[in-house]
């Protein structure tokens, strides 16, 4: 084995493309991939690639340990944090050793260009990519939760009777009657939460006419209120949003008499409405609850039958206002939900070391995080 390691050089996308394909089943244009990796908001992400030149050529990559700049805020002061995505180890390699070296290599380098670095997906292959980060100093950070707002009755009960039955013999049983139950009480207990409909002017738009000088603008005037989130720049929203080549995603503002009070950025598949992110001005539960309803609305006239919303669980202000417009959080009927859905297993965060020491950083409740930080694929 003659091994070589070194940064992404231009024509590498035809081998890295060939073991991400290997890896995850998709196949991803040479395009597909200049958008992910060369043309971020930020310039190039970080690629590091290890070959073995004693394999066939064309065939050489074996490692890749890459990171996508993402822009936070912290209560309004501005950092870069890398994103870890598209790490991959050639089957033929793993067990060796070879991967968990390159990253702790790559890794105390990219610290010059990173101050925080973040994994979503920390428990995928038996929680090996969660035990890998955890060496480096990453903490298992949160878990995320989907928070949900039934269109329809019937398509909760349906949703229900499938947690119900997934318990064995006994939950089959008592599906149909105890998911039919279920999704009446908790449709009423949705309904009495939520407004019927929104007291302010809408609008929806698509990526040609987003407002994102606007949005930027509200996010410019609340970016303390919201702890440490997503900076939402006019580069992050058209990179990340309106130049997507996998989503095509709309945008719903609602405005009063001082201008742009709030917005949702989604899209569609499979009947579920996905929100990939959702702000306000102050933080205000009225307007939440109001954006909602109109989102509710808009959810209707595209025949979606249910609303979905990605958050953190420990995190407080956006599970708070998801709740308080009548959203729910059906994993709580399960009962793993008590038991392993609540150990933080998914959300894995690097903090930067000069900042482990204010508590404010650590504490669950300051982040404010939506699917703004994830990769821009379609559901599964």
């Amino acid at each position: 084995m003659h091994t070589v390691s070194r940064p992404y050089r231009p024509g590498d996308e035809v081998q890295i493309n060939r073991l991400y394909r290997s890896i995850t089943g998709r196949d991803r244009s040479t395009a597909e991939f200049a958008w992910e990796w060369l043309d971020t908001w930020a310039g190039q992400g970080s690629m590091n690639l290890v070959f073995d030149l004693d394999r066939e050529e064309g065939d050489q990559l074996i490692a890749q340990y890459s990171l996508i700049p993402t822009p936070l805020s912290l209560w309004g002061r501005p950092t870069v944090a890398g994103k870890t995505e598209n790490c991959m180890s050639h089957p033929d390699y793993r067990g060796s050793g070879l991967y968990s070296a390159h990253e702790r290599e790559c890794f105390e380098k990219e610290k010059k260009n990173y101050g925080f670095f973040y994994t979503t997906t920390g428990q995928v292959t038996g929680g090996a990519v969660g035990r890998v980060r955890t060496k480096l100093g990453y903490v298992a950070f949160d878990n995320w939760v989907n928070y949900t707002l039934w269109l329809r009755t019937g398509t909760l009960r349906e949703d229900l009777s499938a947690i119900v039955a997934a318990k064995g013999t006994a939950g089959k049983a008592l599906a149909p009657v105890l998911s039919g139950l279920l999704a009446t009480v908790l449709q009423m207990y949705s309904h009495l939460r939520r407004r019927r409909a929104c007291g302010y002017r809408v609008a929806v738009h698509g990526a040609a006419d987003a407002p994102l000088e606007e949005i930027a603008s509200l996010w410019e005037r609340n970016r303390e209120l919201y702890g440490i989130s997503v900076d939402r720049s006019v580069g992050y929203l058209q990179w990340r949003i309106n130049d997507d080549p996998h989503i095509e995603h709309e945008y719903l503002t609602m405005y009063g008499g001082d201008g742009l009070l709030g917005y949702v950025i989604y899209f569609v598949q499979r009947e579920t409405l996905h929100v990939v992110d959702i702000l306000v001005d102050g933080t205000r539960t009225t307007l939440f609850r109001h954006l909602l309803a109109a989102l509710a609305r808009r959810g209707r006239e595209l025949r979606v039958e249910r609303i979905r919303c990605l958050a953190l669980r420990r995190s407080r202000l956006l599970p708070r206002r998801l709740r308080s417009a009548g959203c729910l959080d059906t994993a709580v009927l399960s009962p793993a939900g008590f038991i392993r859905g609540f150990r933080p297993r998914q959300f894995f965060l690097y903090i930067p070391e000069e900042l482990r020491d204010d508590p404010r950083v650590s504490d669950h409740a300051s982040w404010y995080i939506t699917e703004l930080v994830l990769e821009g694929l379609p559901r599964p």
